[in-house]
């Protein structure tokens, strides 16, 4: 049976953010993972976090944090981001933080996703030190021109570059790679000692998982037979609100 994590950036957005948690714990989510809130105490965000035995699965930095990997010059603000993130992620019990990329532009790309792959290796043995994982992902380039890492390919070309598959591992999202690339199972199969956390919704709407053209009763049998063990992060738009559009998650869990 499949565990699931509520992406709290998408859902149950009617309120305010540290009342999310326990709302996403009384519609019956295990874990729930965000983007580190910064104007939220971090008592406060503690407590929210593990209302009710909830689990963190996963903490993203923020965007603009993450973006200073991408330029050389700030390297030492965006290590410095990252043992703050490191800090956060230890006292939430989460193992795994994901470092977003960013769109860049042609004429610097190659500095730019130079830089990136740097910033990440500066941080990575600080990572396994403290025993949580770093996690690159993908935005497709349909919706989001010249973004890096876009595809898979990227993807797998970054963490090869990284060589350290005890930091690094891959945030597989499959309403992302249904959009560009198709090939899910595949995917999930062929990579699956690299991928630690996957996330799903509709296609192309990115709403409810039960809308679209994924099957998301074979994908996640796919999952399970592959023993996937962690959370998988429900990250989509509700056609509704939250509450009235979790029927689909019944069948599962």
């Amino acid at each position: 049976m499949a565990t699931f994590s509520a992406d709290l950036d998408r859902l149950f957005n009617e309120l305010p953010f540290p009342d999310r948690f326990k709302a996403a714990r009384d519609a019956g989510f295990a874990a729930t993972e965000f983007t580190f809130p910064e104007d939220v105490p971090l008592g406060v965000l503690g407590d929210a976090a593990a209302y009710d035995g909830l689990k963190t699965a996963l903490l993203t930095m923020p965007a603009d944090k993450a973006a200073w990997a991408f330029d050389s010059k700030r390297k030492k603000d965006f290590i410095a981001a990252f043992e703050r993130m490191l800090d956060v992620a230890d006292f939430l019990q989460c193992p795994f933080i994901h470092v977003p990329g960013k769109p860049v532009a042609e004429s610097s790309a190659d500095a730019e996703c130079e830089a990136f792959a740097a910033a990440l290796h500066a941080v990575g043995r600080s990572a396994r030190q403290a025993g949580i994982k770093i996690l690159i992902g993908f935005k497709n380039a349909v919706e989001n021109p010249d973004f890096y890492p876009a595809s898979t390919l990227e993807v797998l070309q970054l963490l090869d570059e990284l060589d350290d598959d005890k930091s690094f591992g891959y945030l597989y999202d499959v309403y992302e790679a249904q959009t560009v690339e198709g090939g899910i199972s595949n995917t999930l199969e062929s990579l699956a000692s690299l991928i630690c956390h996957v996330r799903i919704a509709g296609v192309p709407l990115r709403d409810e998982p039960d809308n679209g053209e994924i099957n998301y009763g074979y994908v996640l049998s796919v999952l399970e037979n592959h023993a996937f063990a962690d959370k998988i992060g429900c990250s989509y738009t509700p056609r509704l609100t939250t509450a009235q559009g979790l029927k689909w998650m019944k069948k599962f869990v």
